[in-house]
């Protein structure tokens, strides 16, 4: 889940974050408004939000309407986070960057695609990798609209066992573990 809800906000985030600095007023406004609106709304509203919207109008499985409801809300909002980080890091840049590809005759797609993003990688990457560790952490946001990820299970096994408090140590063991491997990697 974790996984499907950082590929989905990267690419949600790098489009939005790139209309964002958009030459173009009917791009970015819009981009703009849509990043602007899910970074508002708390991440648990949307999980919650998609959930029922599934159900309501029969768009999944049932078996599937929590994972489809946490993927969702964890995108949308990890998206509109990283679309600030996109948008943050080629500002960051130095504008001569732009008028040099500028004059070497190139459009602004592709001085965005060819000089702006790549240099901007390297100074957004420790903001990512952050940002995917927040992913990981807010998926424990699901057992609200009862999918049962680490957290849940956890508390599961704890109170067949009447074992809570070693049940939660181990997950969070589990957590600062998946933690560390993500931000070395």
């Amino acid at each position: 889940m974790a996984g499907a809800s950082i590929v989905l906000a990267v690419l949600f985030g790098v489009l939005f974050g790139v209309g964002k600095v958009s030459e173009h007023a009917w791009i970015r406004w819009p981009c703009w408004l849509v990043v602007e609106f899910f970074r508002a709304v708390p991440v648990l509203i949307m999980m919650i939000f998609a959930y029922f919207l599934y159900a309501n109008y029969d768009v999944f499985a049932s078996q599937y309407l929590a994972l489809a409801g946490v993927i969702t809300g964890l995108t949308l909002y990890n998206g509109a986070v990283i679309a600030e980080i996109v948008r943050a890091g080629v500002h960051a840049l130095p504008r001569g960057q732009a008028e040099a590809a500028s004059a070497l005759g190139l459009t602004s797609g592709q001085t965005m695609r060819s000089i702006l993003l790549p240099q901007a990688v390297t100074s957004m990457l420790p903001v990512l990798v952050s940002q995917v560790v927040v992913v990981l952490k807010d998926t424990a946001l699901g057992y609200q609209i009862t999918f049962v990820e680490l957290v849940r299970q956890g508390t599961n096994v704890g109170s067949s066992y009447g074992n809570y408090i070693p049940a939660l140590i181990v997950i969070a063991l589990l957590m600062i573990c998946l933690n560390f491997t993500l931000s070395w990697l």
